[in-house]
Order: structure tokens, then sequence, then C-alpha cells
């Protein structure tokens, strides 16, 4: 792997953290973590 390609996971991943530790809507935060997790996988088949 790619050291680009974990720099990138971990803001995704910390960014979906955050979004659901400040959010106060359950959807939003399910919608934004089902988002953060596809691109997530996206980006590790390239």
């Amino acid at each position: 792997m790619s050291k680009k390609i974990v720099i990138a996971q971990s803001i995704l991943w910390a960014a979906a953290i955050l979004v659901s530790a400040l959010s106060d809507s359950k959807e939003f935060v399910i919608l934004m973590l089902v988002l953060l997790a596809t691109m997530s996988i996206l980006g590790l088949k390239k």
C-alpha cells in the first residue's frame, strides 16, 4: 500500500468519527458513514 493511500484512508475515517461525534441527526451520521466507507473502499480498489 502506498503512503498516500494510507493517509487518505486515515483522513476519511477521522472525518467519519468527527461527523458522528458532532452531529445530532442519526440519519445524517449513518448517511455520512456509508458515504465515507464507500469512498474508502473504492480508494483501496484503485
